[in-house]
């Protein structure tokens, strides 16, 4: 090659050189292109968006929210290390697993560590400082969603209500923030500021539960407004702590079962359905010589303990709560009218409480199964046994129905969607319409019937202090046995009160027990002297009645 193609080479390779470096120092002083290269490295870390809360039928809070810090662990620098002592123990593993990530990121620590020189941020996280109506409210899941119950159902709803926020940061490629640049709390969306109000009475609910405590280690308390079918009070034993469901699962106590919705053996609360049939098809003058026993086809059926009750007539019969008397009823009035009476007081149907929650269903037998002479099924239904199920709440509206001169309200647990701050309700629940179960007559005569039950009758213990009750008592065999081999029955009340224009509807359900401490009408006469305590305007002697004659 020669000198001057060597001289001329060089000359543009000089020139090429000087060129780049140009170009170099003109993309290092270009703020435009470096606000550009900032945008592609930035990370936005979501903060946890406050929670809905659930308000009672008064507008006060049943949820609430406590502070929480969140720390920015930053790759590169010392945060892994200074973090880790702050950090709770449920979230070390988290860190430890992104110790080497690429991009910041928040953990929860215990307390504000900007002092430390770490950043952090202030958030809120749903707080349940005594667990209220868990059971009907449900849990939420280590994220914050909504897995069961209430939560479950209106988890859009409560998740939208507070503002979304993201901790921005403009980092390098390692991940560590860009000199010059400082973390920044950003606001994504607005939330909705929405609750979620329900028909509960607070001071009632509290009062269930700890009645509940005292005397209910097994079963569930119901009480219903009785004009409105509005549940006031509705407790689930055992109970559980939403915030540490492993404890129950560990335990196996069929504590997360939420047992007004749930579907059990009737045993003898479902004799009302036969008195409404019994009303219905012109056979209330009927009567029955007990003499503790009765023989169905190939099959004998005895009062409790083959008590002979002798000639009882239909008061007499739910005094005593005679199964004879209603085995023969049944046998008079046939299994389709008795199914009709049922599915009127709203039996076989699931009730919708909230969008995606229902009540079970429970089992009404064919019609089929009930047909032919001397019928063991249709026997057995005739006191609320063989393959019937219902729930607590069903069972509740039933009673509620005849409290209140015969119409059966749709149970309900909600009032609707509120806006947080003023309590406006802005999207309210709609029960199912009300439907006539029996008439006003039936209705009052049967009234008068529970509360000779009460009075009169083996229903004594739930006699409340004050205003009276009227109400029937259900043992329900369940086929299920304890370890010693002796049968674990369903112990039933479920009445009214006052016994004069009744307010409230209150069903006591003790499940799977041998027998109970404390019988299921006495926790009835508990609740409704609650009650008493609570009416501010009760009066106590306007509200006794004396029973009619039927």
């Amino acid at each position: 090659m020669s000198l001057r193609r060597l001289a001329a080479l060089c000359c543009a390779c000089t020139v090429l050189a000087a060129a780049l470096l140009c170009r170099v120092y003109w993309i290092g002083t270009d703020t435009a292109y470096a606000a550009s290269a900032g945008g592609q490295s930035r990370s936005e870390t979501a903060l946890p968006a406050q929670r809905g809360n659930f308000y009672d039928s008064s507008g006060r809070a049943l949820t609430g929210v406590v502070p929480r810090w969140y720390a920015l662990c930053i790759p590169g620098d010392a945060s892994y290390a200074t973090l880790f002592p702050y950090v709770p123990f449920s979230a070390q593993a988290e860190l430890y697993e992104r110790r080497n990530s690429v991009t910041p990121f928040l953990i929860e620590v215990d307390r504000d560590l900007t002092a430390e020189g770490i950043y952090t941020f202030a958030g809120a996280q749903r707080s349940l400082p005594l667990p209220f109506a868990p059971h009907l409210l449900g849990y939420l899941n280590g994220d914050g969603a909504g897995v069961s119950g209430l939560e479950l159902a209106y988890d859009d709803v409560l998740a939208a209500a507070g503002d979304r926020q993201v901790v921005a940061c403009t980092t390098t490629a390692q991940g560590s923030l860009l000199t010059g640049t400082q973390p920044s709390v950003q606001l994504q969306s607005a939330g909705t500021a929405q609750g979620v109000k329900l028909t509960l009475d607070a001071d009632l609910q509290r009062a269930c539960e700890a009645i509940a405590e005292l005397y209910l280690p097994r079963g569930c308390i119901l009480v219903m407004e009785t004009q409105s079918g509005r549940v006031r009070a509705s407790v689930s034993q055992p109970g559980f702590d939403p915030q540490d469901l492993a404890s129950s699962i560990l335990a196996d106590d069929t504590s997360l079962i939420n047992r007004p919705l749930a579907a059990f053996s009737a045993g003898s609360v479902f004799k009302v359905v036969l008195a409404v049939a019994a009303y219905r098809a012109g056979l209330d003058w009927f009567t029955h010589d007990c003499t503790g026993s009765v023989t169905v086809g190939d099959q004998s059926f005895r009062c409790a303990e083959g008590r002979a009750h002798g000639t009882v007539n239909l008061r007499g019969a739910l005094e005593q709560s005679c199964n004879c008397y209603f085995i023969e009823l049944g046998q008079h009035l046939g299994g389709e009218r008795i199914l009709q009476a049922a599915r009127s007081l709203g039996f076989g149907e699931e009730t919708a409480l909230a969008p995606g929650m229902k009540s079970a269903a429970g089992v009404l037998p064919a019609a089929s199964a009930l047909d032919g002479e001397n019928n063991g099924q249709l026997a057995m239904l005739s006191f609320g046994q063989g393959a019937l199920t219902v729930t607590p709440l069903q069972i509740t509206a039933m009673m509620n129905a005849v409290a209140n001169g015969g119409t059966l309200y749709a149970p309900q647990v909600v009032e609707g969607i509120i806006e947080e701050a003023s309590g406006r309700l802005i999207q309210p629940f709609t029960a199912a319409e009300p439907k006539d179960a029996c008439s006003a007559d039936i209705a009052r005569i049967l009234r008068s019937m529970l509360i000779s039950v009460v009075q009169d009758g083996i229903g004594r213990q739930a006699d409340p202090s004050a205003g009276g009750a009227g109400g029937k008592t259900g043992t329900a065999q369940t086929g299920q046995f304890d370890k010693s081999g002796a049968e674990l029955l369903n112990y039933w009340f479920s009445g009214f009160w006052p016994e004069q224009e009744p307010l409230y509807t209150i069903t006591i359900l003790q499940d799977g027990v041998r027998e109970p401490e404390t019988s299921s009408a006495a926790i009835f006469a508990h609740v409704a002297e609650a009650l008493c305590v609570l009416e501010e305007n009760f009066d106590p002697e306007s509200a006794m009645a004396t029973p009619e004659s039927s």
